[in-house]
């Protein structure tokens, strides 16, 4: 059996991850390939291409990366021409994978797609993937209905962070976690943010940084120690762990305003860019309503969002003191939480997927 995985983000390479674990239990044998980053090869297979620098927001930051993408698509290809055809697993990222998946299917491959492209959106799906695909598996259930509707083969276990994040209520909440992006530009301009804004809340609370597997740690820590005195420790690897032992956290919008909500740790959502982001955005004007996850699945402003400009130090302080302690605002993110954990659904959207996939290899 041959596998060729591709995962063009954080949350893709940790999707991806938990898949070929998954996968190396009930066929140790098979031959796995992976696009990703340090959570696949973690998992045991060295990335065929490293995609963690390919992540970005906006169409400055896109064009700065599109070369190397594009030159690793090169790779890809080729070796998916390379032997016999197997099981393509496209990721997210739609940006490259819905052009690859279509390839590998010209090839000869199986191509099941994972958490596919907008899957949050409730309108509308990818039109082009029944066409090139032979099985999708989507986190939602409305996703699954909707891509059902358009001619697809489309699954929903529940959404794979449920049986991802191993859930311990019995953690103390003793920090303040700090979750400040995945991509080193969301870092830059958010970790000086909220290092002003401790300064300024002046709670001796210690702080804890889960870093994102993309986020190199002793940049991370440098760049910390170069905005704040402050102590802090930085955690790779233990999201969830870090965010069940918080008292709250400070989060860039993305995954892990997800896996928050899961954890049970209230949280303000910040997302600051560089000026020409925020000319980008002027220009733009782009029409969407929340950034996080839990805001945009339950329709309605749960957690707190400070974009761009709003998120000074002055704001992102005050919205994190009202959930510190026992606030009626903590109340509504708690109460929020326990309606989200329903609406993801069962255990069950990794250990089930990996039994489609040896079905597909199978034929």
């Amino acid at each position: 059996m041959r596998f060729l995985f591709c995962a063009g983000e954080a949350s893709g390479d940790a999707y991806a991850a938990a898949l070929i674990r998954g996968l190396k239990v009930v066929q140790p044998r098979a031959e796995i390939q992976a696009v990703g980053g340090r959570r696949c090869a973690q998992a045991g297979v060295r990335p065929l291409v490293d995609s963690s620098r390919w992540a970005a927001i906006g169409i400055l930051e896109s064009l700065r990366i599109a070369p190397r993408v594009l030159r690793d698509a090169k790779r890809i290809r080729a070796a998916l021409r390379q032997g016999p055809p197997g099981v393509f697993v496209p990721i997210d990222f739609g940006y490259l994978n819905v052009k690859l998946a279509a390839f590998a299917k010209s090839l000869g491959w199986k191509v099941l797609y994972f958490a596919p492209p907008g899957s949050w959106r409730r309108d509308k799906q990818g039109a082009d993937l029944p066409g090139i695909t032979d099985l999708i598996v989507t986190q939602f259930s409305w996703s699954a209905e909707i891509l059902r509707t358009g001619g697809a083969d489309a699954r929903w276990y529940g959404h794979p962070l449920v049986e991802m994040i191993e859930v311990n209520h019995s953690h103390n909440r003793e920090w303040l976690a700090v979750l400040p992006g995945s991509r080193t530009h969301e870092a830059t301009h958010n970790v000086p943010v909220i290092a002003e804004t401790l300064e300024a809340m002046g709670r001796d609370l210690p702080v804890r940084f889960a870093v994102a597997p993309s986020l190199p740690v002793d940049w991370l820590k440098g760049l910390w120690e170069r905005h704040s005195d402050r102590a802090a420790e930085f955690i790779t690897d233990r999201t969830a762990e870090v965010l069940q032992g918080a008292q709250a956290g400070i989060i860039c919008s993305g995954t892990a305003t997800l896996e928050a909500a899961i954890c049970g740790c209230p949280c303000v959502v910040m997302y600051r860019g560089s000026k020409w982001m925020e000319f980008e955005y002027r220009l733009r004007k782009p029409k969407f309503q929340y950034i996080s996850l839990p805001n945009i699945l339950l329709d309605r402003p749960l957690l707190p969002e400070l974009i761009q400009w709003d998120a000074t130090p002055e704001r992102v302080g005050i919205e994190t003191r009202r959930i510190l302690d026992e606030t009626p605002d903590r109340a509504l993110q708690l109460d929020g939480f326990r309606e989200l954990v329903e609406l993801l659904g069962p255990s069950g959207g990794i250990s089930r997927t990996v039994e489609d996939l040896v079905r597909l290899a199978r034929g």
